[in-house]
């Protein structure tokens, strides 16, 4: 793919916000960072990373709601997929939404579970988004630098 047609299918993460808090379980500081990963055309991925800092043994969550925004769109048009960084091993699994949607139920109604997404092409776009969201936004510098 030459420059031109590069420039013309790149994704590209905007970071947002952050926030931090302790941890539920050992108490540590914790950070949740968010931000939007757009394509060029227009379309948007909302992303939320939360992980433990210094908690190698805990996995970090991302969160990716998909589906259309702006006017005229509800949380109805939306779906999460959520998906464990694996630390120890540096890898992402899809995970079941069960324990994660609570967390973001006002941006997207439904949930989707780890079968609805598994061997689907929303698997080949969760999986391309959190490959952009760890190029693009240094905020996770510490999450990997804990590995």
């Amino acid at each position: 793919m030459d420059d031109a047609m590069r420039k013309l299918t790149r994704i590209t993460a905007y970071p947002q916000g952050q926030s931090t808090y302790d941890c539920e379980c050992c108490g540590r500081l914790s950070r949740t960072i968010w931000g939007e990963v757009h394509d060029v055309a227009g379309d948007a991925v909302v992303y939320y990373c939360q992980w433990t800092v210094e908690g190698p043994e805990h996995d970090a969550n991302v969160d990716l709601i998909l589906g259309p925004w702006g006017d005229g769109t509800t949380p109805d048009d939306r779906a999460l997929i959520s998906m464990a960084f694996r630390r120890s091993e540096g890898s992402f699994m899809v995970i079941d939404v069960a324990s994660r949607h609570a967390k973001v139920a006002g941006a997207c109604r439904k949930g989707l579970a780890r079968d609805d997404v598994i061997g689907t092409c929303l698997a080949q776009a969760a999986f391309t988004t959190v490959d952009v969201i760890w190029h693009d936004d240094w905020r996770i510098a510490d999450l990997l630098a804990a590995r």
